[in-house]
């Protein structure tokens, strides 16, 4: 009995040590197995998370970049000088985007931030470029004409959109210089360049014009070549000095500038009378002017030679531009050829007057038939010859003398002649007249031409009695005394 008992507590015993040690054995594989799978696990779930996360923030942005847009359309802004402008950039969403402005390809603004500070000192741009208060829209003050351009509003996201603004800057029409060639003191004969630089938004147009006889003409194509903002007129002349005026216009407001041209060459003799009717003893005149911008020097000749101012035999009158030369002759030889000369840097020009003892004939006029001339003679007209003859097919010229008229106190014979009784039939004629006096003959004057219409001659009324020619034409007084004949007879 005892021997079983002891069995049985050694048994019990067993069991208890062989749960114990399989209790601990156990536990410790658990324990080291559930280590390592728990150490993947969690490596393996916070990939897991990464990538989840990753995810996420993916469709975020795509889901941004989807949703914002700007909503202002592209626009012309027309700002004058000097006006503040707005260029709108509405975005939406708004909240956590960000926008930048760039002109012709530089940055101004990114968000609210300035960036053009370092680039754009040459623009001037200041403070006065900056984003509107609670907006993304584009701020511009004090419009300047430098201004102008292309400006674009981009929203900043995985997929950028962007819209571009064109500013233009309007400004009145400037004249920056209006200049011509060499200050305007041209040579004749040579070129006149006028330039007229202006400035203006839009660009201005350029009208060119002149005075001239105190008017101010339009310069047109046929009197200059015209160049974008310049005018060339070739081969200048005297009678292209003057004012030249340059207009601007561009359709918000014009501008015009002038300037004076002085076209300086040769001078330009003039004199009354080609020829001077004088006699032995009898002091002439000669009379010459001299038109030229600066003062010319002034000479005379007699046949060729030179005229001394100290000569005792002329006296030589010079006051500014005009010059006179008194002469008197004592002979035959005194007589001839006189010749006034000015001349200056440019050059030198003459015209000569022939002081002579013939007639000298000026003025012939026509009026109608009639004509009228004028004789200088210091000698008695001796003879008048006029020559007349028609203008169509081949006629003959026909001498006619015309009677001497008397000499008024001043040594002139005035003509007055009419020529109707000469012409035959109507039509155009041709006329000229010399003149003798007692030295020789003038010569002929230039032809003038004589258009006459004959008039009509008036119409004879006439009782012609009808027959034959045995039948005569009687008054009526005679027909009512043979009536009254018959009738006493009869009774």
């Amino acid at each position: 009995m005892m021997e079983l008992t002891r069995m049985s507590m050694c048994l019990a015993l067993f069991v208890l040590a062989c749960i114990s040690h399989c209790s601990e054995a156990s536990h410790s594989l658990v324990r080291r197995g559930a280590d390592e799978v728990n150490y993947d696990e969690l490596q393996n779930d916070e990939g897991a998370d990464d990538e989840a996360q990753n995810d996420a923030e993916g469709n975020d942005e795509e889901e941004a970049a989807v949703v914002a847009k700007i909503e202002t359309q592209p626009a012309v802004y027309n700002v004058t000088i000097g006006r503040t402008v707005r260029l709108g950039c509405v975005v939406s969403p708004a909240n956590g985007v960000v926008v930048q402005w760039t002109r012709n390809n530089t940055n101004y603004f990114i968000g609210t931030q300035k960036t053009y500070e370092q680039d754009l000192s040459s623009y001037s741009v200041g403070d006065r470029f900056s984003i509107a208060a609670n907006s993304t829209d584009l701020l511009i003050r004090d419009v300047r004409t430098s201004d102008s351009g292309i400006y674009t509003c981009e929203v900043l996201q995985v997929n950028p959109v962007q819209i571009r603004h064109n500013l233009v800057v309007l400004e009145s029409p400037r004249i920056i210089r209006f200049t011509a060639t060499n200050n305007g003191q041209v040579t004749e004969g040579g070129d006149l360049l006028l330039t007229c630089d202006v400035s203006g938004s839009p660009p201005p147009k350029i009208v060119w014009s002149r005075d001239e006889d105190n008017v101010n003409k339009r310069l047109q194509e046929n009197d200059a070549t015209f160049i974008g903002n310049t005018v060339s007129i070739k081969n200048v002349r005297r009678s292209h000095s003057g004012r030249y005026y340059c207009y601007a216009f561009n359709g918000q407001g014009t501008n015009q500038a002038e300037v004076y041209v002085v076209v300086r060459g040769k001078p330009r003799v003039h004199v009354n009378r080609t020829a001077v009717n004088s006699a032995i003893g009898v002091e002439a005149i000669l009379e010459c002017a001299v038109h030229d911008d600066a003062a010319s020097h002034i000479r005379w000749y007699k046949d060729g030679q030179r005229i001394e101012d100290s000569s005792r035999a002329y006296i030589v009158s010079t006051y500014g531009q005009s010059s006179n030369l008194s002469v008197t002759p004592r002979k035959d030889e005194d007589f001839g050829t006189f010749t006034c000369e000015a001349e200056n840097e440019q050059g030198s020009h003459n015209r000569s007057i022939d002081l002579v003892q013939s007639p000298v004939l000026e003025d012939l006029q026509v009026d109608g038939p009639k004509i009228s001339l004028t004789i200088h003679s210091h000698q008695p007209v001796k003879d008048i010859e006029l020559q007349l003859k028609e203008l169509d097919g081949d006629a003959e010229w026909k001498t006619l003398n015309v009677p001497v008229p008397q000499s008024s106190n001043t040594h002139e014979y005035q003509v007055d002649y009419s020529l109707e009784n000469e012409l035959s039939s109507g039509g155009k004629y041709e006329v000229t007249v010399k003149v003798r006096n007692d030295k020789s003959w003038s010569a002929h004057t230039n032809p003038a031409v004589i258009e006459y219409e004959t008039r009509p001659q008036p119409i004879q009324h006439a009782s012609v009695y009808p027959g034959g020619s045995a039948h005569t034409i009687q008054s009526t007084p005679v027909f009512l005394a043979t009536a009254l004949m018959y009738l006493l007879v009869r009774m």
